[in-house]
């Protein structure tokens, strides 16, 4: 475990800001900038408390950095909205650079299963077993042009799992 690293999870602090997140995108379908901004501040002044002033910020700068570049290409193929990534980014300045790949694979992991919820409560476990069957050979078969923009998925929901469990865990997945 990096120095440091306990204080962040143990403050309470992440968690009371991604619950608000997922609270937003539950009800909205949107998560507000300022609270995108407030996460990344919060994780900058975690990070330069936690250890020296350019160390923390180091720590935290990549930690944004790494989240962004990670996100935003499935935000430019259309996968994934803008606040999801702004998000997942804010949320890696309590992870560092490391952490922030190990918790965009938890997300990742979180995301599929909350997908496979989503697509059983809107078409069923027969229908999602045969799109997924078939999606092996065809992926675009799991794309429902159809949904409404109400029945989106709240990805901040994944993007919490993920960040809580990279900051919880750290070193699991990616040791």
């Amino acid at each position: 475990m990096q120095p440091g690293t306990l204080w962040a999870p143990l403050s309470g602090v992440p968690q009371l800001l991604l619950v608000v997140a997922c609270a937003s995108d539950a009800r909205n379908r949107r998560i507000p900038n300022v609270l995108v901004l407030i996460t990344a501040v919060t994780g900058i002044l975690f990070a330069v408390i936690a250890k020296s002033w350019a160390s923390g910020l180091w720590q935290a700068g990549a930690g944004l950095g790494t989240g962004l570049l990670i996100w935003l290409p499935l935000y430019a193929l259309g996968v994934l909205g803008a606040g999801d990534v702004k998000l997942f980014a804010a949320a890696a300045t309590f992870l560092g650079p490391h952490g922030a790949m190990e918790g965009a694979l938890y997300t990742a992991l979180y995301g599929g299963v909350l997908a496979g919820a989503f697509m059983i409560v809107d078409s069923g476990w027969t229908l999602t077993a045969i799109r997924v069957a078939h999606a092996v050979q065809q992926p675009a078969l799991l794309r429902n042009e159809t949904a409404s923009k109400r029945r989106r998925m709240p990805y901040a929901i994944a993007i919490a799992a993920g960040v809580l469990t990279a900051l919880w865990l750290p070193g699991y997945l990616i040791p």
